[in-house]
């Protein structure tokens, strides 16, 4: 299941959250752009040849640094634009942030700043059009009729393709579906949820199967949310996949010295990366999750460009060992 762009059987997107040099507030001089820029190029570069052709970002990365950065990068090279789906985020006034002028970090999905957001992402990024618009969180004093009307009106005008959510509940995730499919008379609904999954965030997948136990993980109002997403032709995507490195780069920390060794063994038996079986363990799931991962690395980004092939040769039995290694105990 699931809905990927046209072209795009790769199911691993690019996350830019680390493009833009950093959470620093003071803007960028002609040095440290040019620095930035020579840090992503190869990235990017390295996705478009591992296939990755869904890159994600958000107005407040890098204080909206991050979304420059690509647009620099697509602008200098004819045609690249048009080689990749563009998906970026509003929703969040970052307290302290230049961007804003916010005391406080609050959200906003109100009609007038998602107007001003898709204004402003377009001008960073140097586009004409946002392939993917997705709202970052949820406002809760804003009605997801008046967000989905504002994108409409987007859309309408052609600079915006379609809407996603990210970090919403399953009641949210509803009622924005709900809102889009009666302002569109039915002709579409949200094309993806994007939630924080992986082997160190599993409490989707132990909703699921570990209904009507006790140990099941607390849904967090996720219960019943891969269900409704299969029925609506909603593709999950999952950011954080690689855990920061948790299960590949560093010591145990917060894994388990025996996690971090079952995915180094059946990295091995399965002759691929450490980064790939983290990733196809979400992959391997029949749900058709797209990893988001956020590396700068080239032979990072290539090796995760193989997630796909790796959970097609990833066992059942490879991919319970793993989970059980991540939970740290054996399943009930």
């Amino acid at each position: 299941m699931g809905i990927l762009p046209a072209g795009a059987a790769q199911p691993v997107v690019l996350g830019l959250m680390g493009w833009g040099g950093g959470w620093g507030t003071e803007p960028l001089d002609d040095a440290g752009r040019e620095a930035v820029d020579a840090t992503a190029r190869p990235a990017l570069g390295a996705a478009l040849a591992a296939g990755i052709t869904t890159v994600d970002t958000a107005d407040i990365y890098a204080h909206g640094r991050s979304e420059e950065t690509l647009g620099r990068l697509l602008a200098a090279e004819p045609g690249l634009r048009d080689r990749f789906h563009l998906q970026t985020k509003c929703g969040i006034l970052v307290g302290g942030s230049p961007l804003h002028g916010e005391a406080a970090t609050r959200y906003d999905s109100s009609a007038a700043h998602v107007r001003a957001s898709i204004t402003a992402s377009l001008a960073r990024l140097g586009t004409e059009r946002i392939d993917t618009l997705i709202i970052h969180r949820p406002d809760v004093l804003t009605d997801p009729a008046e967000t989905v009307g504002a994108y409409l009106e987007a859309q309408a005008e052609g600079v915006v393709g379609r809407l996603g959510v990210s970090n919403m509940p399953l009641a949210w995730v509803r009622r924005f579906d709900d809102a889009l499919r009666a302002a569109s008379g039915g002709a579409e609904g949200l094309v993806c949820v994007q939630l924080e999954m992986g082997l160190h965030r599993r409490a989707l997948v132990e909703s699921v199967v570990l209904a009507n136990h006790p140990e099941a993980a607390p849904s967090a109002g996720m219960g019943g949310l891969v269900e409704f997403v299969r029925e609506r032709g909603i593709t999950l995507q999952a950011w954080g996949s690689l855990a920061q490195g948790m299960f590949t780069r560093h010591g145990p920390g917060e894994a388990t010295a025996a996690a971090v060794a079952t995915v180094a063994g059946v990295a091995r038996e399965l002759e691929t990366s450490r980064e790939a079986v983290v990733l196809a363990w979400l992959v391997r799931l029949p749900w058709g999750i797209r990893p988001v991962i956020g590396s700068l690395t080239p032979a990072r980004i290539a090796d995760c460009g193989q997630a796909a092939d790796v959970a097609r040769r990833m066992d059942a039995e490879q991919w319970y060992r793993l989970w059980t290694a991540a939970r740290g105990e054996q399943l009930p």
